[in-house]
């Protein structure tokens, strides 16, 4: 990593904006691109928790919009900002708007010759790891454990690097406003000059003055050889540490398969399947938050255009409406995606 600009390009694994983003302004070293995406995406049956569907469809479509820029100081420096929102759909009868936009990103950062450090609320380690099984509609489960481990986390000081074109190393640290939140994660990522790619991260938070502590430890492994590709994740670690004796001690294990093949012609068909336990260490009582097969069939038309069709079957129990332990509905999203 001999320039500066070498060390952001590392960075831009983690901006969520768009592959055809537009550059609106570059001069005098300075550029500033505008991207996202308008997504419609309809869940017929039942919802994307499980849930029984009353009516027809559930209208889960969201609008994303991001601002990135980047100036370049030195052959040795170079600083950049990303911003990032979403706004979703009220999918209720009576058309009510929905007015709000949610934050996901905003975090700036320079690039240094030895890689980036950014400062703001963003991507913790662990997610470089998990990432390498987020390629269905549904998937991405692993990062939902924990604090130290999840993704667009407030007050988040991050380093990545790149070495030997092969190897990225990612840092993270939450300096939280509240007493004993703090947290941290370290990761790694290599990928042979063949295809494979092996992933390994920890990370660990307090929950909270005087909640416990969280932890986790994940591992993956991706092969890619011409339009296949394959990649399998596994997490452990606990909720919460804390031997007090109020039933509060939990663990947790999550395991995801992820494959895809392209077809040609724009067509791909992607297969995933998720689980993840939860286990009260004081009890011994068990509990499934995610357990799931997604089968995906997508099309796109050029780089900026696709559309996609999921079946998710759903093995886990939910609560109905009125208070019954009942079998997950199953459910069928139409999807329609646009990026800029």
């Amino acid at each position: 990593m001999k320039k500066a600009i070498l060390a952001t390009s590392v960075l831009s694994a983690l901006m969520s904006g768009s592959l055809v983003a537009a550059e609106v302004y570059n001069k005098d070293g300075t550029s500033l691109k505008i991207g996202g995406r308008a997504e419609f995406r309809g869940d017929f049956i039942g919802d994307d928790k499980g849930n029984e569907i009353d009516g027809s469809m559930k209208n889960k479509s969201r609008f994303r919009l991001n601002v990135g820029g980047e100036t370049q100081i030195s052959d040795n420096l170079t600083g950049f900002g990303f911003y990032e929102a979403e706004q979703s759909v009220d999918s209720s009868g009576d058309n009510t708007a929905n007015k709000q936009f949610k934050q996901r990103y905003m975090y700036a950062g320079v690039g240094t010759s030895f890689g980036a450090l950014s400062f703001g609320k963003q991507d913790t380690a662990n997610v470089q790891v998990s990432k390498m099984t987020d390629i269905g509609t549904h998937t991405n489960t692993q990062k939902d454990f924990i604090n130290g481990g999840d993704e667009q986390v407030n007050n988040t000081f991050a380093y990545s690097g790149k070495f030997m074109d092969a190897l990225s190393v990612q840092a993270s640290l939450i300096a939280a406003e509240n007493k004993n939140e703090n947290g941290y994660g370290l990761s790694g990522l290599y990928t042979l000059p063949f295809g494979l790619g092996l992933g390994l991260g920890y990370s660990a938070n307090d929950n909270g003055d005087g909640e416990g502590k969280a932890n986790q430890v994940i591992g993956g492994v991706s092969y890619t050889i011409g339009s296949f590709y394959v990649a399998g994740s596994y997490t452990q670690g606990d909720l919460n540490d804390s031997d007090s004796g109020l039933l509060n001690k939990e663990s947790f294990t999550g395991t995801e398969l992820a494959a895809h093949y392209k077809l040609g012609n724009g067509f791909r068909i992607i297969g995933a399947y998720a689980k993840s336990t939860v286990k009260n260490e004081v009890s011994g009582e068990k509990s499934d938050a995610n357990d799931f097969v997604e089968i995906t069939g997508r099309y796109d038309f050029n780089k900026a255009l696709r559309t996609y069709v999921t079946y998710k079957m759903n093995n886990l129990k939910v609560t109905d409406k009125n208070g019954d332990h009942v079998d997950a509905e199953n459910s069928l999203r139409l999807g329609l995606r646009y990026d800029f």
